[in-house]
């Protein structure tokens, strides 16, 4: 059974081009854009990928409704931005040990490691 991932952003392009990075032999994916807040999730994954253009963006929204959620609080989560490392260390989320970033423009060998390593932390 594959790993699934579910690779989330606002912008089309960026959504594609970030599945564009995992390797579909060995992942399950889905894509699509940040739900509103009062709307389900399209899936629950074992990881989500997500593009977080900006703070205060639908797709931060999402971050923080998924820590708050008690079903998907420890599910890790892959940030890719361009955002200065010091803007995105200052959200209360950024110390969670299941949340890596990785810097835009993601290279897909960095992308992969990230995600191994939330997946199997210990090993």
């Amino acid at each position: 059974m594959s790993t699934s991932i579910a690779v989330v952003a606002c912008n089309a392009s960026t959504r594609e081009r970030l599945v564009g990075l995992i390797p579909a032999a060995a992942f399950s994916i889905t894509a699509f854009p940040p739900p509103s807040p009062d709307a389900p999730l399209p899936a629950t994954p074992q990881l989500f990928v997500l593009a977080l253009p900006g703070l205060e963006t639908p797709e931060e929204q999402l971050i923080e409704r998924l820590r708050a959620a008690e079903a998907t609080a420890n599910i890790p989560i892959v940030i890719a931005s361009a955002l200065p490392m010091i803007d995105l260390q200052s959200v209360p989320y950024a110390s969670d040990w299941t949340i890596a970033i990785v810097e835009e423009p993601v290279k897909a060998d960095i992308l992969l490691d990230t995600m191994q390593f939330l997946l199997n932390p210990e090993g």
